[in-house]
């Protein structure tokens, strides 16, 4: 039949796996990183992917997500509350990742913190290929349909 599936990451186990590395860090360590934040991204990472694939075996902890097929690649999440920072890593080097969770940190601003809330982006990867890395505006505009479906 038809069931409905609830995700509740704040109920789900604290295990992280080994860091590899990442390519972008958002770091809310001058203001703060609210609680629930990185769940809110997960949950909005899990829903995009659920709507362009099927994203079979993700793996989802409660500061941690691995989502499979994410605009063509895997990605990870590591949420460290110690230093106040929502790290990324992804298995491929397509530029416009970052660009699409940064949109998504940009919804959840101005949706839930009214616009307040403040981080930088470090990249921390060199992209190899030679065309542009896309402008977070034009990512936002491709993006505007599923995030304004939310």
């Amino acid at each position: 039949g038809n069931q409905t599936t609830f995700l509740i990451p704040s109920l789900l186990r604290d295990d992280l796996p080994a860091n590899k590395g990442y390519q972008c860090v958002f770091d809310f360590s001058e203001t703060f990183l609210p609680h629930g934040l990185f769940q809110r991204l997960v949950c909005l990472c899990l829903e995009y992917v659920a709507r362009n694939t099927m994203g079979e075996d993700s793996v989802i902890r409660k500061n941690y997500a691995k989502l499979n097929k994410f605009r063509g690649q895997d990605i990870e999440l590591w949420e460290d509350k110690a230093h106040q920072k929502i790290k990324v890593s992804t298995s491929g080097d397509k530029d416009d990742i970052v660009h699409v969770v940064q949109s998504m940190l940009f919804k959840i601003n101005i949706d839930v913190m009214n616009g307040r809330l403040k981080w930088r982006t470090i990249v921390r990867k060199k992209v190899k290929t030679k065309k542009s890395v896309p402008k977070s505006e034009n990512i936002r505009t491709d993006l505007d349909g599923f995030l304004n479906s939310l």
